[in-house]
């Protein structure tokens, strides 16, 4: 027989804000929910609406961090107005979330080094790696892989996927076949520019050409071509962008904080192309 149930560690609104989420989660998962850390690496297209979706849901503990501000460009996609063009995205980030619930907790970090990594991932349950700067993504990735934190990162392409990085899946440079295994965190640190530079040159044939994404970026002839080569930013599209942040967040809950969907564990490649209503399946790993 149903009946509500509210915990002695919930305050008043914070029983009203969650109390239509029960039925989905149950009383207890909730609690889980509201007291596990989870790091949302990148506060950008996709970070930002990730926790959004948290807070809503209840989690009431974040880490965040993003080294960038909000420009023009980021209005198509991300949490941000003409206001706070300018502003450091986990200052304005970390303000939108205290308007969703005040009694969120949310420790910012502007970059992440070697310094700050372990105060990055104290009490960390769940890392999502949403940020744009491949460089610090291997550093972070390795970091998680050590600590046997479960990582979990996707793209906003027009193709709806997730991977999970954990001690049993492949490790992150295997898993997008970069040549980065020799380079210690001062290395990565030193040579920032260029490892960004061929990282990327690495990473984005790994994404884009996955089947069925070229069309769709090439619908203006020409764009995927000068995308590809560098000559224009990548293209990002606020409703794939949005929904791919939407499965993150259903990743988050189900697979990494309560355990109960089973992770896709990476370089198994397992989503769903929603414009051609089809799904795709495929293993992307890169021997080096």
């Amino acid at each position: 027989m149903f009946a509500n149930q509210k915990l002695e560690t919930w305050s008043e609104p914070y029983w009203e804000h969650v109390i239509r989420n029960i039925g989905p989660i149950t009383f207890q998962e909730q609690e889980i929910i509201r007291t596990s850390r989870v790091a949302v690496l990148g506060v950008g297209g996709l970070g930002g609406p990730l926790t959004e979706n948290l807070v809503r849901v209840g989690c009431q503990n974040l880490v965040i961090c993003d080294f960038d501000v909000f420009d023009e460009s980021n209005l198509n996609r991300q949490i941000c107005t003409i206001e706070d063009i300018g502003k450091r995205k986990i200052d304005v980030v970390e303000s939108f979330l205290h308007k969703i619930d005040p009694e969120v907790s949310v420790r910012k970090f502007f970059k992440i080094t070697q310094q700050n990594i372990d105060s990055v991932f104290e009490g960390v349950k769940v890392v999502a790696l949403t940020l744009d700067d491949p460089a610090t993504s291997i550093f972070i990735a390795r970091e998680a892989r050590n600590r046997g934190i479960p990582m979990i990162e996707s793209w906003g392409v027009p193709f709806l996927f997730t991977w999970w990085f954990t001690p049993d899946s492949v490790d992150y440079e295997r898993c997008y076949g970069l040549e980065t295994q020799e380079f210690d965190y001062f290395e990565l640190s030193n040579l920032k520019n260029e490892i960004n530079l061929a990282t990327y040159q690495a990473l984005l044939p790994k994404v884009f050409t996955m089947p069925g994404v070229r069309e769709k970026y090439d619908r203006e002839p020409g764009a995927f071509e000068e995308m590809m080569s560098g000559s224009i930013g990548t293209r990002s599209f606020a409703p794939f962008v949005r929904i791919t942040s939407d499965l993150l967040s259903v990743d988050v809950i189900f697979s990494g904080i309560l355990n109960v969907k089973p992770k896709n564990l990476a370089p198994n490649l397992k989503g769903f192309d929603y414009i051609n209503m089809e799904v795709r399946e495929a293993n992307l790993i890169i021997e080096n």
